[in-house]
């Protein structure tokens, strides 16, 4: 029991890192109409999220490296739980408490497999797998919970504010787990302390980006919109709608375990890449053409294609790098560059539906980036890896050092057999699926 009690709790986190904002475009609707505020206002709120995450993200290993991870965990959660309290003072609170909850999260996301690893070390893949599936059930119960919640509380903010229910259980889970661990393990080692932004010198470091941005571009124009597309163009109710998109959310859960161990395989990952986007391709072409002859198929593939694509991405992050710090680094760039360029995608969407009426605009925008997810996945696929060092941006030869840590977001701790090539050996993909 005393093995599972860790895990439990940091399960329990993750299942409140995407709810709190997922649950936000189910009802946009009401909230314009509580709240009286324009389109245009309701489209910088779905961006702001993202826009937290790419500039927060970061500051965690520093956070990390001064309070030790378990701490820093539960700073995370303290703040999005301020930020759920923040929400509930009318619109200056509700723009506010949002900043401030996904900056938490952003914390959170970026530790929570640091503090995982911290607990159970070389056995910790299959917590892992658990926290990362748990997050895309997170976004599922978000977007579905969304319309019953505001009708169980009477209004969109408060059904938001029910969020503080699992959040404030969670947070005690990590409280008793942070006290445990104060001063033992989770402390954060120095190479947490080296920059990220070095690691975005390297050509392999941005197509690796790019792809992380633009699978996360759809990823939350999907969470945000499709519940508004399916009920204006393919006649969906409210409710229907949120539903449909909550089981598009939650086939990201089964991909979370199944993509990393079978994509690390092989030196190169271009089929992988073509594979998980075109069921995006093929969705959101769907609903620009012909949204009322397939909604539950167009929307399951959107389900189906950003819920294989990242994973994808952050195995991307695993095998284009050499040792453990390296991995960090990139992660951590990946997620602060990556989640800039998403926070566009949602906003510009919102942005030409606002100004056109119509919701083709968006889609064909969204359509032109899925393509372009494409290509940017299949030039970071190619079997290289990259070649920054970490100290101050140097350039260096592939050379045998430690194996690349499969963490989903943060900068983590082990070691293995490296690659001496720019290509993954079988030894060593194998020593990447031990540690994931």
């Amino acid at each position: 029991m005393a093995a599972v009690a860790p895990a439990a709790a940091l399960v329990l986190l993750a299942l409140c890192l995407r709810g709190p904002f997922s649950a936000v475009g189910p009802v946009l609707g009401e909230l314009r109409t509580e709240l009286a505020v324009p389109g245009a206002a309701l489209a910088v709120l779905t961006a702001l999220p993202l826009v937290c995450f790419g500039l927060v993200s970061p500051t965690a290993p520093a956070i990390a490296a001064r309070l030790g991870v378990h701490r820093a965990v539960l700073a995370g959660a303290l703040t999005l739980v301020a930020g759920l309290l923040l929400r509930l003072a009318g619109t200056p609170g509700l723009f506010a408490g949002t900043v401030v909850l996904t900056s938490g999260i952003a914390v959170v996301n970026v530790l929570l497999p640091a503090a995982v690893r911290a607990e159970y070390g070389g056995r910790a893949a299959p917590v892992l797998g658990a926290t990362t599936a748990s997050m895309a059930v997170s976004a599922s119960l978000g977007a579905g919970l969304a319309q019953p919640l505001v009708a169980a509380a009477g209004g969109p903010l408060a059904g938001l504010a029910l969020w503080l229910v699992p959040v404030l259980v969670a947070t005690a889970g990590v409280a008793v787990l942070a006290l445990r661990r104060r001063g033992g393990a989770g402390a954060a080692p120095p190479g947490d302390r080296l920059p990220v932004r070095a690691v975005l010198r390297d050509r392999v470091a941005l197509a690796v980006t790019a792809f992380f941005g633009l699978q996360s571009l759809s990823f939350y124009a999907m969470l945000t919109w499709l519940p508004d597309v399916l009920t204006d163009d393919a006649g969906l109710s409210a409710v229907a709608a949120g539903g449909l998109v909550a089981v598009a959310a939650a086939l990201g859960a089964p991909c979370a375990l199944v993509v990393p161990p079978l994509a690390a395989r092989r030196p190169g990952q271009g089929a992988w890449v073509v594979g998980c986007c075109t069921p995006t391709v093929v969705a959101v072409a769907g609903l620009l053409l012909a949204p009322a002859a397939a909604p539950w198929g167009w929307a399951l593939l959107y389900g189906l294609g950003t819920g294989l694509a990242f994973p994808l991405a952050m195995t991307l992050v695993l095998v284009r790098t050499r040792d453990v710090a390296q991995t960090g680094r990139l992660s951590a760039a990946a997620q602060s560059a990556g989640y800039l360029l998403a926070a566009s995608g949602p906003l510009a969407v919102g942005l030409l539906h606002d100004a056109t009426g119509a919701w083709r605009p968006g889609l064909a925008l969204l359509l032109v980036l899925a393509l372009l997810q494409v290509l940017a996945g299949l030039a970071a696929a190619r079997p290289r890896l990259v070649t920054e060092t970490g100290a101050a941006g140097d350039r260096a030869q592939p050379s045998a050092g430690a194996a690349p840590a499969a963490d989903r977001s943060a900068p983590t701790r082990g070691a293995g057999p490296a690659p001496t090539s720019d290509s993954q050996s079988p030894s060593s993909s194998a020593s990447t699926r031990a540690e994931r």
